[in-house]
C-alpha cells in the first residue's frame, strides 16, 4: 500500500482529486473517479521504474521506491476525459467539447468586488438570485455573436437574448418561455420549443418530425404519446443530498431534474382536469402527481406540495397545477438521505383515488443511487403493487460513463 515520503494515508482514503495527486504513491483514476495506488509502487529497481514512462514514474533514491512524478499542470488541465473534468469540485472545471480539453471555470466567486473587478466576468443580481457571470455576448463580429446561442446581433451589435441573460440552469427554468440547453457550447437558457399540442393545422403537424396527428381528435400530439391510453401516473422523484452534486454540464443535479420534468410535463397530453374534479372515462390522455422521496432516519421521508399550491399532492391534468408543484419542490429540495419508504405509501395513497374505469395506472420511481431503506419497504410496496400500477425505475446518472459513485 502505497505511503509517499512525507506520510499519508492509504490512497482509498482520499475522497478528491487535489489530496490525491499530493500523495506521491497515489494517482487518481478517471474512470472511476476515485484515488488508486500508482501502478510505479511495481517496479522495484531504479531501471524499470525510470523506463515508465507512461505512468509518469521516478525513482526516490532516499526511500529506494518508485513513485509517481507529481503533476506540473493545474488540477483541471490535467484531466483528459469530460467525465475526469466535470467531476471535480474544487477547483472547479469545465470541458469543451470542441477542443476536448479541461479548463478551470471562470467567475466562481460570491464576492460582486472581486467579479466586478475580473474583466471577464459580471455581476447577474436579479429575481433574488445574485451570481458572478463570464461576460456574455461581446463578439465584434455576426458570425461569433449568432454561434452562442445565447446572443442575437441587431443594430450591428451583439446583445444578449431574453432567455439567454438567464446565467444558471435554476434561473432559467422559472421562465415559462425558456429552457436550458445544457448540451450547448456554451450551455446556454434559449427559447422553448413549440410543442405538437400547440400546432393546429395538421399540415404543419406532418411537417414536424416529432409530431403525429391523432385523427379521431383531430389534434397534433407528440408521436411518443400518439397512442397513449387514459392513464393515470405518480413521478416519485429523488430528493436526496447527492442531487446537489454536478450531473455531467448541469450544475445542480436536483435543479436540472426540476427543469427536465417542467419540460415533460410540457410535452404531454394533459387530460386539462384539474386535481379533485373527476375525470372523463376513456380520454385517451394522462393525470400526474409528484412525490419527492428523501430525509432522515427518525424524520419526515417524504412530502407532496400543500393543499392550495399547485395540485396539491392529488392527480392533476392541469398543466399549471402541474407546474407549480414542480416549483414548490424546486424551492423546497429535501437534501437528505435517500429514504424511499414514505414516498412508497403516498404514491400508493394518491393512486388509490384513481377511477377504477378501465384507465391504467403507473409509477416512475427515479433515483442517483441506492435506496437507503431497501430492505424496509416490503410492506409498502405490497400497497402500492395492489393498486395495480406499472412500475418503471429510472437511475439518474452522474456522468455519460459508469463510475464507482454511479
Amino acid at each position: 500500500l502505497a505511503l509517499p515520503p512525507n506520510g499519508g494515508a492509504p490512497c482509498h482514503q482520499y475522497e478528491v482529486y487535489g489530496a490525491c495527486v499530493a500523495d506521491a504513491g497515489c494517482v487518481w483514476d478517471e474512470s472511476a473517479l476515485r484515488c488508486a495506488d500508482t501502478p510505479c509502487l511495481l517496479h522495484c529497481g531504479q531501471m524499470d521504474c525510470d523506463a515508465d514512462e507512461d505512468n509518469k514514474c521516478a525513482w526516490n533514491g532516499a526511500e529506494n521506491t518508485c513513485y509517481t512524478t507529481p503533476p506540473t499542470g493545474g488540477a483541471c488541465e490535467e484531466q483528459k476525459t469530460e467525465t475526469g473534468c466535470l467531476a471535480l469540485e474544487d477547483p472547479e472545471c469545465e470541458w469543451s467539447r470542441d477542443d476536448e480539453v479541461c479548463t478551470e471555470k471562470l467567475c466562481t466567486t460570491t464576492s460582486k468586488d472581486e467579479c466586478t473587478a475580473d474583466s471577464q466576468c459580471e455581476w447577474f443580481e436579479e429575481e433574488g438570485a445574485a451570481v458572478c457571470t463570464p461576460k456574455r455576448c461581446t463578439a465584434p463580429t455576426e458570425g461569433e455573436c449568432v454561434a452562442d446561442k445565447r446572443c442575437e446581433w441587431e443594430g450591428g451589435v451583439c446583445k444578449v437574448t431574453e432567455c439567454g441573460r438567464w446565467p444558471t440552469e435554476q434561473l432559467c427554468s422559472r421562465d415559462g418561455n425558456c429552457y436550458y440547453d445544457a448540451l450547448s457550447e456554451p450551455a446556454a437558457c434559449v427559447p422553448k420549443r413549440e410543442s405538437c399540442g400547440d400546432v393546429v393545422d395538421k399540415c404543419a403537424c406532418h411537417e414536424k418530425e416529432e409530431c403525429f396527428w391523432l385523427g379521431s381528435k383531430a389534434k397534433c400530439v407528440e408521436s411518443q404519446y400518439g397512442a397513449c391510453p387514459t392513464l393515470d401516473l405518480v413521478v416519485l422523484f429523488d430528493g436526496s443530498g447527492s442531487m446537489v452534486k454536478k450531473f455531467g454540464h448541469h450544475e445542480h443535479g436536483f435543479y436540472a431534474l426540476m427543469a427536465t420534468l417542467r419540460e415533460w410535463v410540457g410535452t404531454l397530453p394533459l387530460s386539462g382536469e384539474k386535481a379533485g374534479v373527476e375525470p372523463a372515462v376513456d380520454s385517451e390522455k394522462i393525470r400526474v402527481a409528484f412525490v419527492q422521496y428523501s430525509g432522515t432516519y427518525d424524520g419526515k421521508k417524504a412530502q407532496v406540495t400543500p393543499m392550495g399550491i399547485g395540485a396539491g399532492g392529488r392527480l392533476s391534468g392541469d398543466k399549471d397545477e402541474l407546474l407549480a408543484d414542480l416549483d414548490w419542490h424546486t424551492a423546497n429540495h429535501m437534501a437528505k438521505q435517500t429514504y424511499i419508504q414514505e414516498g412508497l405509501t403516498m404514491g400508493a395513497d394518491i393512486l388509490a383515488t384513481s377511477p377504477e374505469d378501465g384507465r391504467r395506472r403507473a409509477v416512475y420511481i427515479i433515483s442517483d443511487g441506492k435506496l437507503d431503506d431497501a430492505n424496509r419497504i416490503g410492506a409498502e410496496l405490497d400497497d402500492l403493487h395492489a393498486t395495480k400500477p406499472e412500475v418503471f425505475g429510472i437511475v439518474v446518472r452522474r456522468f455519460a460513463q459508469h463510475t464507482e459513485e454511479d
